[in-house]
């Protein structure tokens, strides 16, 4: 059977029928892009004017102030925040959507302005008033908010994708302003949402997605920047929504992996979709301890053998993919490949423990895979500061801070879930060269957070244990299971001034569990997270 062809009606700014399906055309649609110019990045060092990604009619309309934090917007916000891993949503989606929906419009701009602040220095404490850069934030967003209000009333296709991309851009422009759980609180809502929208609509097929080039729509895009920042926040343990996209791919056993993948971004997505399926069986696994939720252990079993199948899949891809690189040449993609070698080495470690949930020693068995990661990220680092790199990297008049994956991530797992001392401690001197943020990560936030838990776990036994050793040797001494905490999940904090929970727990020699809670807040004179006066109590894990 052929598939019916819909004439695109090459409409400005706005090609009505793709608009009105979430299609790509190569005319004008808001919804994809096609042949038109809108949401193309600036190549080299020619400047562009906005109508090169705006509409003309938005450009003459708009304040100098809000023109100045379009500009931002195109020239700094869509080619820093996103990393190495840019794509369409980005290049494309977003300028289109902006250009005829007031709600996302105001989004951009409250976000680029926060963006362009978080970058300076200023007085945190929470008794100064908020300067007029502040409230011009507060402004777009509350008027981004308005406008959201008529596409809830309607609850059509359009209005959805609306409100999603909106959100989108609220979640980052909260993580930006340190309003971690605020940004979190409006990922979740963005994740129920997805799930409504996807349960119902028939513009998105679950096969074309994430398959390149085949992903040339707006749901898809939308689908995969949901994806990127649901993966981050579940590695701080929350509990959170799950796309109904994962426990398909649980039940039908995909997505398949290609040979080869057709660019950087078709092997990141298949890998987020591989973490995502992970955690989801980490979950039921979870749920299999509880008396009501009876769960099959051979089932876990075999999706456990199946994840570790996919995986060597796509690393076989990935391979072949990172070979065909030039290698006379570094560029983005050099350091795409590596990140993604480092998750990979995560997700490895991950399959093989997902199912042993009182087992932190299992983790020992890993410490080569530990040791790999940490030289492939200091190896990131050198890379990035090299000429060839740091200009295409960095910009001198922004933070170093982005919204997907990165360093920080990578590092806290491995301070968590390696118990070698030194290795740990070299994570922490890691962590002391870097200030920014990575999505809900902040560097200043984790590296304290380790510290903690690192001061719990080993109190003074490695010094006693080199004591005890003739020849003095910490590396032979290995953390007793008693030792070793569980469960750690943070509650990230909203703001400087807000409080950021560790919570975890301990099993003691007479096998009983010690619940562990730490609060942290923010120290305004010295600029760095302590610890509150310690105190135990008990939550339900």
């Amino acid at each position: 059977m052929s598939t019916r062809k819909v004439k695109c009606d090459e409409g400005k700014p706005v090609c009505l029928r793709c608009h009105s399906t979430g299609r790509v055309c190569e005319g004008y649609g808001i919804w994809g892009g096609g042949g038109n110019d809108y949401g193309r990045r600036p190549t080299g060092s020619s400047a562009r004017s906005l109508t090169s990604f705006y509409t003309p009619k938005l450009v003459q309309t708009v304040s100098k102030e809000e023109t100045r934090c379009l500009e931002w917007f195109a020239y700094r916000s869509v080619l820093k925040l996103p990393g190495v891993f840019r794509f369409e949503f980005w290049d494309k989606l977003i300028f289109q959507a902006a250009s005829t929906e007031p709600a996302v419009l105001h989004a951009i701009i409250a976000l680029s302005s926060a963006h362009k602040r978080e970058g300076l220095c200023f007085d945190t404490t929470p008794d100064t008033a908020l300067d007029e850069q502040e409230h011009f934030v507060l402004k777009h967003y509350t008027d981004a908010i308005t406008h959201l209000q008529s596409h809830f009333t309607s609850k059509t296709n359009r209005s959805i994708r609306v409100a999603l991309i909106t959100c989108l851009m609220f979640i980052i422009m909260e993580y930006l302003r340190g309003n971690f759980l605020t940004g979190y609180n409006h990922l979740q809502n963005g994740l129920r949402v997805l799930n409504e929208f996807s349960a119902r609509s028939n513009a998105i097929d679950r096969y074309s997605l994430f398959q390149e080039p085949c992903c040339d729509s707006a749901d898809a895009w939308i689908i995969q920047a949901f994806i990127r920042l649901d993966v981050q926040a579940k590695f701080q343990h929350r509990g959170s929504q799950f796309l109904n996209i994962t426990q398909e791919d649980c039940s039908h056993d995909g997505p398949a992996i290609p040979p080869i993948f057709q660019s950087v971004n078709q092997g990141r997505q298949l890998l987020d979709r591989i973490i995502s399926q992970i955690f989801y069986l980490h979950h039921q696994c979870c749920r299999q301890t509880q008396p009501s939720n009876k769960v099959d252990p051979q089932g876990l079993l075999s999706r456990q053998r199946n994840l570790s199948t996919k995986l060597d899949s796509w690393y076989n891809a990935f391979k072949a993919s990172r070979a065909v690189l030039p290698r006379s040449k570094i560029t983005q993609n050099t350091v795409a490949y590596i990140i993604l070698e480092i998750y990979h080495t995560v997700a490895k470690i991950m399959i093989d423990t997902c199912l042993r949930l009182e087992d932190e020693m299992r983790y020992d068995i890993h410490t080569d895979a530990f040791e790999f990661i940490l030289a492939q990220l200091n190896h990131l680092r050198d890379l990035s500061l090299s000429p060839p790199l740091a200009l295409v990297l960095h910009f001198s008049d922004t933070s170093s801070s982005i919204i997907d994956l990165g360093a920080i991530l990578a590092l806290y797992y491995v301070a968590l879930k390696c118990r070698v001392h030194s290795i740990r401690h070299e994570v922490l001197n890691f962590l002391t060269t870097i200030t920014h943020k990575e999505g809900i990560w902040s560097s200043q936030l984790v590296t304290r957070v380790i510290q903690e838990v690192i001061t719990i776990e080993e109190g003074n036994f490695y010094d006693e244990s080199v004591a005890a050793q003739s020849d003095k040797n910490e590396q032979h001494a290995v953390l007793p299971a008693s030792h070793r905490l569980h469960d750690i999940e943070v509650l990230p904090p909203d703001g400087y001034e807000g409080t950021a929970i560790l919570r975890c727990k301990r099993r003691s020699d007479d096998n009983n569990w010690e619940m562990i809670t730490r609060e942290l807040v923010y120290d305004m004179k010295n600029r760095r997270w302590i610890i509150k006066p310690e105190k135990n109590i008990g939550f339900n894990c």
